[in-house]
């Protein structure tokens, strides 16, 4: 299973790849039709000028402690197997099924392989950039480097929760909040079918759309 926002009430048994698991029924009552919930697997595409490509990893990364570089993908899952595809994961404890709230912290597992976490890992040099984003192997590899706190721009019924179509900013917690926002940011430089380069910047549109995420089934 790789995305639902339907939840049946079945107990849980979620695996780090996402491809086992089922959804447990909230205490406050099911999901509606297209929520996003926890153990569900999306794909994040950018917003810049309309289509900054989908959040996607790319290669082995040369940073410290990191696994693979981050960029996004013109088309998903085009480069290898379902490297455009992320496990929504709670970081403060709560159970799959459960609603993601906008302003929850959350961890984004890659699901390429064994699963990696989207992780900030040192400073950038492109222009306008806070620091670089990778994926990491362990989660929390620096303090708060790979929770990220989930912000969505509006959504109907206007109730806190996030749907699917939804855009959201992704601002990472690494000092305490202070990792920068999720962006795209100047043509990527890896290979095999790069879009963007993808940092952290500042502000949560360094560019128009640049730091936008519309949240899309991975199916």
């Amino acid at each position: 299973m790789r995305f639902r926002f339907v939840m049946p009430a079945l107990a849980a048994a979620a695996t780090l790849t996402g491809t086992a698991f089922t959804f447990t029924a909230p205490a406050s009552g099911s999901a509606a039709l297209n929520e996003l919930t926890y153990g569900s697997t999306i794909l994040l595409q950018n917003q810049y000028q309309g289509d900054g490509g989908y959040l996607d990893t790319n290669g082995l990364s040369q940073q410290s402690g990191a696994k693979y570089d981050v960029s996004t993908n013109q088309t998903p899952n085009s480069r290898g197997p379902r490297t455009s595809e992320w496990k929504v994961v709670s970081a403060t404890g709560k159970g799959n099924g459960h609603r993601v709230i906008s302003g929850d912290v959350v961890y984004l597992v890659n699901q390429y392989s064994s699963g990696t976490y989207l992780d900030t890992n040192g400073h950038s040099t492109r222009s306008g950039a806070k620091y670089d984003v990778s994926t990491t192997t362990h989660r929390d590899r620096g303090h708060g480097t790979s929770k990220w706190h989930i912000f969505a721009r509006t959504s109907s019924p206007a109730d806190g929760h996030i749907r699917a179509n939804d855009v959201v900013s992704l601002l990472n917690d690494y000092g305490s909040a202070n990792g920068g926002f999720l962006d795209a940011n100047g043509l990527a430089g890896q290979q095999g079918g790069a879009k963007y380069d993808v940092t952290t910047s500042h502000y949560s549109d360094r560019g128009p759309g640049t730091g936008s995420w519309k949240v899309l089934p991975a199916s």
